[in-house]
């Protein structure tokens, strides 16, 4: 997976977790309720019976957990993208030292003569 693939998703996981919690209404009563109290007998029974707050609860552990799962990768990638780093410098620092190995010579050629 590529590093702009892997935050793709770890944004798409944030969406989903805040459309869960924060957007949709299903964690909250309606409003229907507050003119028609006699119905939310029924409305408690009828979300006790699908596992409404069960099954937020389950979902987001498991949004929990795939995303642990994507800040691991993330970090994995950009321990990868780190080391690479770290041997352009290595290489760079060769180069210099080469460079600067070939101008001493240079110039104690030019003495010489």
């Amino acid at each position: 997976m590529t590093r702009k693939g892997l935050i793709r998703k770890i944004g798409q996981l944030f969406i989903m977790r805040v459309n869960v919690n924060l957007v949709s209404n299903i964690l909250d009563t309606p409003e229907i309720f507050w003119s028609e109290p006699t119905l939310q007998p029924l409305y408690a029974a009828i979300r006790e019976y699908l596992e409404i707050p069960q099954r937020v609860e389950i979902m987001n552990h498991r949004v929990s957990v795939i995303s642990d799962l994507l800040d691991m990768l993330n970090g994995h990638l950009n321990g990868m993208h780190g080391e690479f780093l770290e041997w352009i410098v290595i290489i760079l620092i060769g180069v210099e030292i080469i460079i600067g190995v070939v101008t001493i010579t240079v110039e104690a050629a030019k003495l010489s003569y």
